[in-house]
């Protein structure tokens, strides 16, 4: 994914100004196309909250950043500090382990990791630069109803993010 990333910010950076950034989640693996392609590295490591995401992004633009491909957004959502991990913290410090309290106060619990998302979103929305976002991917199942019984649904692979991050993206495309 990350060489493929690459290429498509050589080709978008060909028709747009500025520099080539990678946010790389990855143990710095994006380096080991440094002698392929010209791109300016940024190791990032946990927390992978929304509002990180968006330092690192705006620390990008900062810089002149023109692209910037984030390798691997998948974090954000179910890495060390990502929504799915600010959505226990939040269950945890509003119920502890009262697990009937845990089940009333489950959907308040997502109102904060939702809204930093949200506001990561928004500011991405408003930034004057081409992004690359490479998810990690997974097979995904569904259950569906069919003549009165349950069954299975295969819905191939999907990106490992919430919902609402793939909905705002220009272009979505799997490359196996």
């Amino acid at each position: 994914k990350t060489f493929s990333a690459l290429r498509l910010a050589t080709g978008i950076q060909q028709v747009s100004a500025g520099d080539i950034f990678v946010i790389d989640t990855e143990a710095s693996r994006a380096k080991h196309y440094a002698d392929r392609f010209k791109f300016r590295h940024l190791d990032f490591k946990a927390p992978f909250g929304p509002l990180d995401y968006l330092a690192a992004i705006n620390h990008c633009v900062g810089k002149g950043a023109g692209v910037i491909i984030v390798d691997s957004m998948s974090h954000e959502h179910e890495g060390p500090g990502g929504v799915l991990e600010q959505h226990e913290q939040e269950l945890d410090r509003m119920a502890g382990q009262d697990y009937g309290k845990r089940a009333a106060m489950n959907l308040i619990a997502w109102a904060k990791p939702k809204a930093a998302r949200r506001r990561l979103i928004g500011a991405l929305l408003q930034v004057n630069a081409n992004f690359v976002f490479c998810f990690r991917a997974k097979e995904k199942v569904k259950p569906v109803k069919r003549n009165g019984r349950s069954e299975i649904e295969n819905q191939g692979w999907m990106p490992i993010a919430g919902e609402e991050f793939i909905y705002e993206q220009t272009a979505n495309m799997l490359l196996l």
